[in-house]
């Protein structure tokens, strides 16, 4: 019987079209390639029949068991709820997971990322505030979804928006509204950019007036800023971009005596635990925050599973709008 010559990562760098120290460095260290030629590398190595005791590629050995979840402010149930998700599924699929709250700073996540990134095997970022160059360092090294954000040629999972703007605009023109006043999120938000962009396109088919505030933290002391916004040019209703804005405004116009839904109407979104806390109870649009949590972790894990596969997928999930005790006729109607 002939003895089969044994595959050497020279034999790969063949097949692959790489050189020879790249082949050593991904089986070795996949950290120090990118994902797409590690990719390769694996998928050649594993066809060809490649075998060397301690190479970091052995069949799924040379991907780390440990996911990062990275989020904007874990203090936002949104983003909270997202993780749960996201940690529910991961761990019923033998995988634990890393948590690192970046507080809104974009500086932080960048470089709290890049400390870690060799020790796991993917990424998921839930809001991120990193620009698109730092987001496509983090996929060159590792497998990577977007949460709460869309980029094109990223996995993405990402809410219908338009769908549940459309909603709320509906039920507030059904009342009478006539103006609304956007409570903006923070600049550097995809989900801010998108809730605008939707408002802004949707808010004609209604005859709406719109208007927005300055871009703000979502914590409810700029909830109390944006009620000083509104009172010096008053709306008939306010579409907040979180329950936490929206709450900080009900809390002022409390303070100014300021009736609400009888003198203005208050929209949240994502539907939090904070909407039936407040008084009165927050009308709001959900977010899908768990569903987008559990189908991110479903998505990095495949990816892990198929490295040699790059297929890039958005995923839409739809949202709906909850009317509460927050919204009312608008007044003089």
């Amino acid at each position: 019987m002939p003895h089969r010559k044994r595959v050497t990562i020279y034999d790969i760098a063949a097949d692959v079209g790489v050189a020879p120290s790249t082949v050593s460095r991904a089986l070795s260290r996949p950290d120090r390639v990118s994902a797409d030629t590690g990719a390769r590398i694996f998928a050649a190595a594993e066809r060809l029949g490649y075998s060397k005791v301690g190479a970091a590629y052995s069949g799924e050995a040379h991907l780390a068991k440990t996911l990062l979840f990275v989020a904007a402010d874990l203090a936002n149930p949104v983003y909270a709820e997202i993780c749960a998700g996201f940690q529910q599924v991961a761990s019923e699929a033998g995988y634990s997971t890393l948590i690192i709250n970046t507080q809104e700073s974009g500086a932080l996540e960048h470089k709290t990322i890049q400390g870690i990134i060799a020790k796991v095997g993917g990424v998921a970022l839930a809001a991120s505030r990193l620009d698109a160059g730092s987001i496509k360092k983090i996929e060159k090294q590792r497998p990577l979804v977007l949460l709460n954000r869309y980029m094109t040629g990223y996995t993405s999972v990402i809410p219908e928006t338009e769908r549940g703007v459309t909603q709320v605009f509906r039920y507030l023109s059904d009342l009478g509204h006539r103006s609304v006043l956007y409570i903006s999120g923070p600049e550097m938000s995809w989900a801010n950019a998108i809730r605008w962009r939707a408002a802004t396109q949707i808010a004609t088919q209604f005859g709406l007036a719109l208007t927005r505030t300055e871009y703000a933290v979502p914590e409810p002391a700029s909830g109390v800023a944006a009620f000083n916004v509104w009172n010096s040019n008053p709306t008939t209703a306010v579409l907040s971009f979180n329950d936490m804005l929206a709450a900080g405004f009900m809390h002022e116009a409390r303070n100014h005596q300021v009736r609400i839904p009888e003198d203005v109407s208050v929209v949240g979104i994502d539907n939090s635990s904070l909407a039936s806390l407040v008084t009165p109870e927050l009308s709001s649009l959900t977010s899908a925050s768990l569903e987008i949590g559990k189908r991110g972790a479903e998505s990095l894990i495949w990816q892990l599973s198929h490295r040699s596969i790059r297929e890039r997928k958005l995923m839409r999930l739809p949202i709906d709008f909850i009317p509460r005790a927050s919204t009312g006729l608008a007044k003089g109607s």
